[in-house]
């Protein structure tokens, strides 16, 4: 496993002061609680989307490919990173990095590369 974070996101009040970080073969969520590492092997999908709280208020309750989720900071307050795993017990986990689109587009790139 490489050492050196290739990006990683500041901690803020929106993400409880946590630290988000991708590697070249792997993701680290730096919570309170502890690191969850996840392969890149595992990621199936990730995506930036809205506050929860914007899309009720327009009657939208996104109940389309519902899947449970583990949220780590204020995902459901300001816009998030959704990212969908394949292994382990929790195959979606919502987080908020200082900038989502560009955590996306970092985590995109470091994906392709592998490919």
């Amino acid at each position: 496993m490489g050492n050196d974070a290739i990006y990683t996101s500041g901690c803020t009040a929106k993400n409880f002061w946590q630290q988000y970080s991708i590697f070249s073969d792997r993701v680290e969520l730096q919570t309170h609680l502890g690191t969850l590492v996840v392969p890149l092997s595992e990621i199936e999908s990730v995506e930036v989307l809205d506050s929860d709280v914007k899309g009720l208020m327009r009657g939208e309750l996104r109940l389309k490919n519902f899947r449970p989720a583990l949220k780590l900071d204020w995902a459901n307050f300001v816009d998030h990173v959704v990212l969908d795993k394949s292994g382990g017990a929790i195959h979606r986990v919502l987080f908020t990095p200082e900038n989502p689109e560009e955590f996306q587009a970092q985590l995109k790139s470091v994906i392709d590369r592998n490919k």
